[in-house]
Protein backbone atom coordinates (compact mmCIF):
# COMPACT_ATOMS: atom_id res chain seq x y z
CA UNK A 1 0.00 0.00 0.00
CA UNK A 2 1.20 3.86 -0.73
CA UNK A 3 2.44 5.72 1.69
CA UNK A 4 -0.84 8.63 0.94
CA UNK A 5 -3.21 5.65 0.79
CA UNK A 6 -2.00 5.04 4.58
CA UNK A 7 -1.93 8.53 5.19
CA UNK A 8 -5.56 9.04 4.16
CA UNK A 9 -6.62 5.86 5.77
CA UNK A 10 -5.46 7.31 9.45
CA UNK A 11 -6.40 10.31 8.76
CA UNK A 12 -10.32 8.93 7.97
CA UNK A 13 -9.75 6.51 10.77
CA UNK A 14 -9.00 9.71 13.03
CA UNK A 15 -12.14 11.40 11.66
CA UNK A 16 -14.30 8.25 12.93
CA UNK A 17 -13.27 8.73 15.79
CA UNK A 18 -14.19 11.89 16.18
CA UNK A 19 -17.25 11.68 14.84
CA UNK A 20 -18.25 8.65 17.06
CA UNK A 21 -17.49 10.41 20.12
CA UNK A 22 -19.80 13.10 18.90
CA UNK A 23 -22.80 10.46 18.09
CA UNK A 24 -21.89 8.66 21.49
CA UNK A 25 -22.23 11.60 23.47
CA UNK A 26 -26.28 12.02 22.03
CA UNK A 27 -26.51 8.15 22.79
CA UNK A 28 -25.49 9.44 26.62
CA UNK A 29 -28.08 12.39 26.43
CA UNK A 30 -30.57 10.50 25.02
CA UNK A 31 -30.33 7.33 27.37
CA UNK A 32 -30.21 9.79 30.61
CA UNK A 33 -33.34 11.57 29.07
CA UNK A 34 -34.98 7.59 28.74
CA UNK A 35 -34.27 7.26 32.56
CA UNK A 36 -35.63 10.69 33.23
CA UNK A 37 -39.02 9.35 31.74
CA UNK A 38 -39.12 6.14 33.30
CA UNK A 39 -39.03 8.40 36.86
CA UNK A 40 -42.63 9.69 36.38
CA UNK A 41 -44.03 6.68 34.69
CA UNK A 42 -43.48 4.71 37.80
CA UNK A 43 -44.38 7.65 39.83
CA UNK A 44 -47.71 7.04 37.96
CA UNK A 45 -48.30 3.73 38.60
CA UNK A 46 -47.31 3.59 42.05
CA UNK A 47 -50.13 6.32 42.46
CA UNK A 48 -52.68 4.49 40.46
CA UNK A 49 -52.00 0.78 41.91
CA UNK A 50 -52.43 2.53 45.24
CA UNK A 51 -56.15 3.72 44.43
CA UNK A 52 -58.73 1.31 45.68
CA UNK A 53 -60.15 -0.57 42.69
CA UNK A 54 -64.24 -0.43 41.42
CA UNK A 55 -66.05 -3.17 42.48
CA UNK A 56 -66.82 -5.37 39.91
CA UNK A 57 -70.10 -5.08 38.16
CA UNK A 58 -72.67 -7.81 38.48
CA UNK A 59 -72.66 -8.95 35.52
CA UNK A 60 -68.67 -9.92 35.67
CA UNK A 61 -69.28 -11.37 38.82
CA UNK A 62 -71.95 -13.31 36.94
CA UNK A 63 -69.61 -14.65 34.18
CA UNK A 64 -70.90 -12.02 31.48
CA UNK A 65 -67.18 -9.80 31.14
CA UNK A 66 -68.28 -6.46 29.65
CA UNK A 67 -66.05 -3.63 28.37
CA UNK A 68 -67.28 -2.01 31.53
CA UNK A 69 -65.56 -4.12 34.07
CA UNK A 70 -63.90 -2.72 36.67
CA UNK A 71 -60.02 -1.90 36.93
CA UNK A 72 -59.31 -5.06 38.83
CA UNK A 73 -58.63 -7.05 35.91
CA UNK A 74 -56.26 -4.96 34.12
CA UNK A 75 -52.41 -5.42 34.80
CA UNK A 76 -51.17 -2.31 37.30
CA UNK A 77 -49.11 -1.10 34.24
CA UNK A 78 -52.21 -0.61 32.31
CA UNK A 79 -54.25 1.42 35.61
CA UNK A 80 -55.56 5.19 34.64
CA UNK A 81 -52.71 6.95 36.63
CA UNK A 82 -53.94 9.88 38.97
CA UNK A 83 -53.36 12.62 36.28
CA UNK A 84 -56.17 11.74 33.74
CA UNK A 85 -56.44 8.92 31.44
CA UNK A 86 -53.96 9.99 29.16
CA UNK A 87 -50.79 11.12 31.67
CA UNK A 88 -49.20 7.24 31.41
CA UNK A 89 -49.37 6.07 28.51
CA UNK A 90 -47.78 9.47 27.62
CA UNK A 91 -45.09 9.03 29.94
CA UNK A 92 -44.28 5.47 28.48
CA UNK A 93 -44.30 6.31 24.93
CA UNK A 94 -41.85 9.34 25.88
CA UNK A 95 -39.92 6.70 27.61
CA UNK A 96 -39.65 4.29 24.08
CA UNK A 97 -39.27 6.80 22.14
CA UNK A 98 -35.91 7.88 23.70
CA UNK A 99 -34.97 4.62 24.22
CA UNK A 100 -35.59 3.62 20.51
CA UNK A 101 -33.93 6.81 19.47
CA UNK A 102 -30.49 5.95 21.78
CA UNK A 103 -30.24 2.68 20.66
CA UNK A 104 -30.51 3.78 16.90
CA UNK A 105 -27.97 6.35 17.67
CA UNK A 106 -25.65 4.08 19.85
CA UNK A 107 -25.32 1.72 16.37
CA UNK A 108 -24.15 4.73 14.76
CA UNK A 109 -21.67 5.35 16.87
CA UNK A 110 -20.73 1.58 17.15
CA UNK A 111 -20.09 1.54 13.12
CA UNK A 112 -17.98 4.09 13.13
CA UNK A 113 -15.64 2.99 15.75
CA UNK A 114 -15.37 -0.08 13.98
CA UNK A 115 -14.98 1.45 11.33
CA UNK A 116 -12.45 3.06 12.46
CA UNK A 117 -10.41 -0.02 13.74
CA UNK A 118 -10.73 -1.30 10.20
CA UNK A 119 -9.34 1.42 8.64
CA UNK A 120 -6.44 1.59 11.00
CA UNK A 121 -5.72 -2.04 9.96
CA UNK A 122 -5.49 -1.68 6.57
CA UNK A 123 -3.34 1.87 6.73
CA UNK A 124 -0.83 -0.52 8.79
CA UNK A 125 -1.52 -3.80 7.07
CA UNK A 126 -1.85 -5.70 10.44
CA UNK A 127 -3.91 -6.10 13.68
CA UNK A 128 -4.92 -2.75 14.70
CA UNK A 129 -4.19 -3.57 18.56
CA UNK A 130 -0.47 -3.58 18.52
CA UNK A 131 -0.63 0.30 21.67
CA UNK A 132 -2.51 1.43 24.26
CA UNK A 133 -3.56 3.68 21.69
CA UNK A 134 -5.06 1.16 19.29
CA UNK A 135 -6.28 -1.56 22.01
CA UNK A 136 -8.11 1.13 23.93
CA UNK A 137 -10.30 2.02 20.58
CA UNK A 138 -10.54 -1.77 19.68
CA UNK A 139 -11.61 -2.59 22.93
CA UNK A 140 -14.31 0.32 23.26
CA UNK A 141 -15.71 -1.23 19.88
CA UNK A 142 -16.05 -4.53 21.38
CA UNK A 143 -17.81 -3.05 24.51
CA UNK A 144 -20.63 -0.63 22.26
CA UNK A 145 -20.93 -3.56 19.64
CA UNK A 146 -22.06 -6.24 22.62
CA UNK A 147 -23.69 -3.56 24.15
CA UNK A 148 -25.89 -2.69 20.69
CA UNK A 149 -26.26 -6.42 20.30
CA UNK A 150 -27.55 -7.19 23.69
CA UNK A 151 -29.74 -4.84 24.36
CA UNK A 152 -32.56 -5.19 22.35
CA UNK A 153 -32.85 -9.14 23.32
CA UNK A 154 -32.53 -8.76 27.35
CA UNK A 155 -34.56 -5.24 27.09
CA UNK A 156 -31.34 -3.55 28.94
CA UNK A 157 -32.09 0.17 27.59
CA UNK A 158 -31.88 1.24 31.33
CA UNK A 159 -27.88 0.91 31.38
CA UNK A 160 -27.37 2.56 28.35
CA UNK A 161 -26.00 5.51 30.16
CA UNK A 162 -23.82 3.38 32.49
CA UNK A 163 -22.00 1.43 29.18
CA UNK A 164 -22.19 4.19 26.20
CA UNK A 165 -20.67 6.54 28.91
CA UNK A 166 -17.33 4.76 29.90
CA UNK A 167 -17.26 4.02 26.28
CA UNK A 168 -16.89 7.64 25.74
CA UNK A 169 -14.51 8.55 28.71
CA UNK A 170 -12.36 5.60 27.09
CA UNK A 171 -12.33 7.05 23.21
CA UNK A 172 -11.89 10.31 24.44
CA UNK A 173 -8.49 8.69 26.82
CA UNK A 174 -7.37 6.79 23.55
CA UNK A 175 -7.74 10.03 21.23
CA UNK A 176 -5.99 12.70 23.65
CA UNK A 177 -3.91 10.92 25.79
CA UNK A 178 -2.96 7.53 24.24
CA UNK A 179 -2.99 8.38 20.63
CA UNK A 180 -0.11 7.34 18.82
CA UNK A 181 1.14 7.47 15.27
CA UNK A 182 0.38 4.49 13.09
CA UNK A 183 3.76 2.66 12.47
CA UNK A 184 5.26 -1.17 12.09
CA UNK A 185 4.99 -3.57 15.30
CA UNK A 186 8.21 -4.60 16.71
CA UNK A 187 9.26 -7.92 16.32
CA UNK A 188 7.88 -9.83 19.33
CA UNK A 189 4.44 -8.86 18.16
CA UNK A 190 4.98 -10.49 14.76
CA UNK A 191 3.03 -13.19 15.54
CA UNK A 192 -0.24 -14.85 14.61
CA UNK A 193 -0.78 -15.21 18.52
CA UNK A 194 -1.18 -11.64 18.35
CA UNK A 195 -4.36 -12.01 16.85
CA UNK A 196 -5.53 -15.13 18.94
CA UNK A 197 -4.02 -14.15 22.37
CA UNK A 198 -4.87 -9.62 22.08
CA UNK A 199 -8.54 -10.93 20.42
CA UNK A 200 -9.80 -12.58 23.29
CA UNK A 201 -8.19 -10.15 25.54
CA UNK A 202 -10.50 -7.40 24.03
CA UNK A 203 -13.34 -9.24 24.27
CA UNK A 204 -12.66 -10.81 27.59
CA UNK A 205 -12.25 -6.96 28.95
CA UNK A 206 -15.70 -6.20 27.02
CA UNK A 207 -17.53 -8.06 28.66
CA UNK A 208 -16.33 -7.91 31.96
CA UNK A 209 -16.42 -3.79 31.14
CA UNK A 210 -20.44 -4.63 30.97
CA UNK A 211 -20.73 -6.74 33.86
CA UNK A 212 -18.62 -3.98 36.20
CA UNK A 213 -21.40 -1.74 35.14
CA UNK A 214 -24.56 -4.15 35.70
CA UNK A 215 -22.35 -4.76 39.20
CA UNK A 216 -22.48 -1.08 40.05
CA UNK A 217 -26.18 -0.49 39.27
CA UNK A 218 -27.07 -3.94 41.19
CA UNK A 219 -25.71 -2.62 44.39
CA UNK A 220 -27.54 0.49 44.04
CA UNK A 221 -30.28 -0.97 43.69
CA UNK A 222 -29.78 -3.53 46.74
CA UNK A 223 -29.33 -0.29 48.41
CA UNK A 224 -32.64 0.79 46.89
CA UNK A 225 -34.23 -2.28 48.39
CA UNK A 226 -33.25 -2.33 51.86
CA UNK A 227 -33.65 1.64 52.07
CA UNK A 228 -36.67 2.75 50.01
CA UNK A 229 -37.20 6.13 49.68
CA UNK A 230 -40.62 8.19 49.34
CA UNK A 231 -39.18 9.92 46.53
CA UNK A 232 -39.07 7.81 43.38
CA UNK A 233 -36.85 7.81 40.42
CA UNK A 234 -35.46 5.32 37.49
CA UNK A 235 -34.77 2.94 39.84
CA UNK A 236 -37.34 1.49 40.87
CA UNK A 237 -38.23 1.05 36.84
CA UNK A 238 -34.59 -1.36 36.97
CA UNK A 239 -35.10 -5.38 37.24
CA UNK A 240 -34.74 -6.49 40.30
CA UNK A 241 -31.30 -6.40 42.66
CA UNK A 242 -31.76 -10.43 42.81
CA UNK A 243 -32.00 -10.21 38.98
CA UNK A 244 -29.01 -8.06 38.57
CA UNK A 245 -27.14 -9.85 40.24
CA UNK A 246 -27.56 -13.02 38.43
CA UNK A 247 -27.11 -10.66 35.26
CA UNK A 248 -23.63 -9.40 36.35
CA UNK A 249 -22.36 -12.99 37.56
CA UNK A 250 -23.18 -14.37 33.69
CA UNK A 251 -21.39 -11.57 32.47
CA UNK A 252 -18.53 -11.98 34.83
CA UNK A 253 -18.24 -16.00 33.63
CA UNK A 254 -18.39 -15.44 30.37
CA UNK A 255 -15.11 -12.75 31.06
CA UNK A 256 -13.44 -14.72 33.52
CA UNK A 257 -13.32 -17.62 30.67
CA UNK A 258 -11.92 -15.39 27.70
CA UNK A 259 -9.38 -14.31 30.36
CA UNK A 260 -8.51 -17.89 31.13
CA UNK A 261 -8.13 -18.49 27.28
CA UNK A 262 -5.84 -15.23 27.37
CA UNK A 263 -3.64 -16.14 30.33
CA UNK A 264 -2.45 -19.47 28.59
CA UNK A 265 -2.74 -18.29 25.11
CA UNK A 266 0.05 -15.46 26.41
CA UNK A 267 2.05 -18.11 28.33
CA UNK A 268 2.16 -20.01 24.65
CA UNK A 269 3.30 -16.84 22.73
CA UNK A 270 6.02 -16.13 25.56
CA UNK A 271 7.53 -19.68 24.93
CA UNK A 272 7.50 -18.84 21.19
CA UNK A 273 9.00 -15.40 21.72
CA UNK A 274 10.78 -15.49 24.63
CA UNK A 275 11.76 -19.03 24.82
CA UNK A 276 9.94 -19.10 28.65
CA UNK A 277 6.47 -19.74 29.53
CA UNK A 278 6.67 -17.54 32.21
CA UNK A 279 9.19 -14.95 33.27
CA UNK A 280 7.91 -12.68 36.22
CA UNK A 281 7.29 -9.88 33.75
CA UNK A 282 4.48 -7.31 35.23
CA UNK A 283 2.01 -7.49 32.54
CA UNK A 284 2.01 -11.09 33.15
CA UNK A 285 1.97 -10.99 36.88
CA UNK A 286 -1.08 -8.39 36.78
CA UNK A 287 -2.83 -10.79 34.34
CA UNK A 288 -2.60 -13.38 36.89
CA UNK A 289 -3.74 -11.01 39.41
CA UNK A 290 -6.70 -10.53 37.61
CA UNK A 291 -7.18 -13.59 37.04
CA UNK A 292 -6.79 -14.81 40.62
CA UNK A 293 -9.63 -11.92 41.57
CA UNK A 294 -11.81 -13.17 39.33
CA UNK A 295 -12.09 -17.10 40.64
CA UNK A 296 -12.07 -15.69 44.01
CA UNK A 297 -15.18 -14.20 43.16
CA UNK A 298 -16.83 -16.84 41.55
CA UNK A 299 -15.62 -19.31 44.16
CA UNK A 300 -17.19 -16.79 46.67
CA UNK A 301 -20.43 -16.69 44.71
CA UNK A 302 -20.98 -20.33 44.45
CA UNK A 303 -19.68 -20.70 48.15
CA UNK A 304 -23.08 -20.84 51.02
CA UNK A 305 -23.29 -18.46 53.42
CA UNK A 306 -21.37 -15.70 50.94
CA UNK A 307 -23.70 -13.02 50.69
CA UNK A 308 -23.90 -11.64 46.86
CA UNK A 309 -23.02 -7.62 47.76
CA UNK A 310 -19.57 -9.25 49.20
CA UNK A 311 -19.35 -11.15 46.30
CA UNK A 312 -19.79 -8.69 43.56
CA UNK A 313 -17.32 -6.58 45.74
CA UNK A 314 -14.59 -8.95 44.59
CA UNK A 315 -15.56 -8.43 40.95
CA UNK A 316 -15.55 -4.74 41.23
CA UNK A 317 -12.25 -5.16 42.50
CA UNK A 318 -11.28 -7.07 39.92
CA UNK A 319 -12.31 -5.13 37.40
CA UNK A 320 -9.77 -1.77 38.61
CA UNK A 321 -7.07 -4.64 38.31
CA UNK A 322 -8.17 -4.75 34.65
CA UNK A 323 -8.02 -0.86 34.47
CA UNK A 324 -4.97 -0.54 36.41
CA UNK A 325 -3.14 -3.54 34.21
CA UNK A 326 -3.99 -1.69 30.74
CA UNK A 327 -2.58 2.14 32.44
CA UNK A 328 -0.29 1.49 35.40
CA UNK A 329 1.55 -0.99 34.41
CA UNK A 330 1.60 -0.04 30.73
CA UNK A 331 2.92 3.90 31.39
CA UNK A 332 5.05 2.91 34.85
CA UNK A 333 6.32 -0.16 34.81
CA UNK A 334 8.76 -1.41 31.89
CA UNK A 335 9.38 -5.08 31.07
CA UNK A 336 9.22 -7.34 27.80
CA UNK A 337 5.25 -6.28 27.31
CA UNK A 338 5.85 -2.15 27.15
CA UNK A 339 4.31 -1.65 24.09
CA UNK A 340 2.48 0.92 24.88
CA UNK A 341 3.82 3.47 22.22
CA UNK A 342 4.48 6.73 24.60
CA UNK A 343 7.39 5.83 25.89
Amino acid sequence: MSADLSTELVTYSNLALYSAMAVFTVAMLLFAFHLAALGPEKMDRSVAASRPRKPALVGAAEGGGSDLDSDADLPAGDLPSGGGPDDEPETSLRARKMAGMAIMVSWLGTLLVVSSVVMRGLAVMRPPWGNMFEFAVAGAAAVALAFCILVRRNHWEWLGLFVIGPVLLTLGLALFAFYTEAAELVPALKSVWLVIHVTVAILAVGVLTIGFSVGIVYLVKKRREESPSDRRNFMETLPSAARLERTAYGLNMVGFILWTFTLIAGAIWAQKAWSSYWTWDPKEVWTFVIWVVYAAYMHARATAGWEPRKAMTIALVGYVCVILNFTLVNLVFTGLHSYSGLK
